[in-house]
């Protein structure tokens, strides 16, 4: 019966973002909510900003779908009546993130003001879980509270107070940020975003743990939806405010089930990217005049449509930068790439 409800929740926010996402696109471009689409010949203006539309479709359903479950009941079908306190705190960790979204959109935050504020955003999340004994590899499940530290004057900071209150945090944080920096192509980051959420349902389903699965159903069923309008050659893109809230969606998914590990696994693309990026940063402040790490945010296209990149130190740059491939082949690896890590995620414990 969870499962089904799940999938409920999934499929009337597909079904909602089906039918708002053509007015939304239209209200858009009435508004003139354009962005540049650098790897198209002559860069055309391409709308922005669906990541508004991907949370009022969530927030939507996590209202309307407790009450359709309600009158489902006077058939005599148990659902679901009101969603968990982790729901909850998933859905508000999402919408902080999200507003963090519209603030970089117009005022460029910076990225070690991504790293540094959003750490509070995980604390809606935080304080309605409770201690587990997490999943290590080679070690098996380890019993955080036999571990501690006594501070003298305050108590004893227990092995499951750490794991909340830092490891919680800094887990989201980071899975947000790699979220958002793993995009530029049309589709990438709509995709690869859309495979992750998939194979935390799958694999929760797989474990019969999917209570606390809803506003993640709901944010995929209204992904799944902006991918399609997404995908090359993309009609509209998510924005940071879409990236960052659905890269927190995931993070909070994963440790809502426990999945700290398992979501390393299938997070291993955004996590080499991350690497490769954070190499080129350090080379570039260490030899500042070498053209091998100069700072650039985009590539070119050449006159047959394959890419012209500036280097090989991002993952989306590595394949065009060897061989010719268009803007679709590249993303189309990507998408094999995170694939191949989500069905390895699926044989880790957590």
């Amino acid at each position: 019966m969870e499962a089904t409800a799940i999938l409920i929740t999934l499929l009337f926010s597909f079904g909602l973002s089906a039918l708002t996402m053509p007015w939304f696109i239209a209200k858009m471009r009435a508004r003139g909510q354009y962005v540049k689409d650098h790897y198209k010949k002559d860069k055309p203006p391409i709308l922005n900003n669906a990541g508004i539309l991907i949370l009022f479709v969530t927030f939507v359903t996590i209202i309307v779908v407790p009450l359709i479950f309600r009158l489902f009941v006077k058939f005599g079908v148990v659902f679901p009546r009101d969603i968990t306190p982790l729901d909850t705190g998933i859905l508000m960790v999402v919408l902080l993130f999200a507003f963090y979204g519209v603030l970089d959109d117009y005022l460029d935050v910076g990225r070690f003001s991504k790293i540094l504020i959003p750490l509070m955003f995980a604390y809606p999340l935080v304080i309605v879980m409770t201690g587990w004994d997490p999943w290590i590899p080679f070690g098996g499940y380890m019993g955080v509270n036999n571990l501690g530290l006594g501070i003298p004057g305050v108590g004893t900071f227990t092995g499951s107070m750490f794991l909340r209150y830092i490891i919680v945090p800094v887990y989201i944080m980071v899975v947000a940020n790699m979220k958002n920096m793993h995009a530029g192509f049309n589709g990438l980051q709509s995709g690869t975003a859309l495979i992750l959420l998939s194979f935390l349902l799958l694999k929760s389903a797989l474990d019969d743990n999917l209570t606390n699965m809803y506003t993640i159903a709901a944010i995929a069923g209204a992904q799944a939806v902006f991918f399609w309008y997404n995908k090359y050659p993309s009609r509209i893109l998510e924005g940071n405010i879409g990236s960052l809230a659905v890269g927190a969606a995931i993070g909070a998914g994963f440790v809502a089930q426990h999945y700290l590990f398992a979501g390393i696994i299938m997070l291993m693309p955004h996590i080499i990217n991350f690497l490769m990026y954070l190499y080129w940063r350090i080379q570039h402040r260490r030899f500042p005049e070498d053209e091998r790490y100069r700072l650039v945010k985009f590539g070119n296209i050449r006159e047959d449509g394959t890419l012209e990149v500036p280097n090989r130190l991002t993952l989306k740059w590595v394949l065009p930068y060897h061989f010719r491939m268009t803007e679709r082949q590249v993303v189309y690896s990507m998408y094999m790439l995170t694939l191949l890590f989500c069905v390895l995620g699926l044989f880790i414990p957590g």
